[in-house]
């Protein structure tokens, strides 16, 4: 029974990793049509009309921040309630075990997924700070070539801006080649032999 037991909880871990994936799937996908590559051009900070569409993006990408961040919540508390019924069926001297293992596993997802919202959410707050100034030194100068700032404190935040934008974004890309590397080499483990 205990043979049986476990090999229903491997299973349903590999399920739930599966479940996983399409969830991060669609929120790529969602972000990709938003076209952020772009959102931080000379041509939209050149502009007014370019700084509003880019402060549109920045607000549609912040919405689909939190509507993931609901999806992962969703999926967490499924995930959670299917392998807590599971872990049911071991018995109880192997269940701490195969639940702490479970809960380590699951914290080290969710940290991962932490530090990926974090860093977008950076990345949010960064690009918006630049558009405002941009926005400032355009309303100031409507008829300046190129991007504009009101002042030279202006031009440095939003020089410094610039750099945890692209901090942020290597942060996102790092953890997204971990996630998908993680995720691959979890299934492969799950897989029988």
């Amino acid at each position: 029974m205990t043979s049986t037991a476990q090999q229903r909880l491997l299973h349903l871990s590999l399920q739930l990793q599966q479940s996983a994936l399409p969830v991060a799937q669609a929120y790529n996908a969602r972000q990709a049509a938003l076209g952020l590559e772009q959102v931080m051009t000379a041509e939209r900070l050149s502009s007014l009309d370019g700084i509003a569409a880019s402060l549109a993006t920045i607000a549609a990408l912040e919405s689909l921040v939190e509507e993931h961040k609901d999806a992962i919540q969703a999926w967490l508390l499924a995930a959670t309630r299917q392998l807590a019924r599971a872990l049911e069926d071991l018995p109880p001297d192997e269940r701490e075990t195969q639940a702490r293992q479970l809960m380590a596993s699951l914290q080290h997802q969710l940290d991962h997924l932490q530090r990926g919202l974090q860093a977008r959410a950076a990345w949010i707050v960064a690009a918006r700070t630049i558009f405002v100034l941009a926005r400032r030194g355009r309303e100031q100068a409507p008829h300046a070539p190129g991007p504009v700032f009101a002042s030279e404190e202006d031009l440095l935040e939003a020089q410094r801006q610039g750099e945890r934008l692209d901090a942020a974004a290597a942060v996102q890309h790092r953890l997204l080649k971990e996630s998908l590397e993680g995720i691959r080499a979890g299934m492969a483990h799950m897989r029988p032999h």
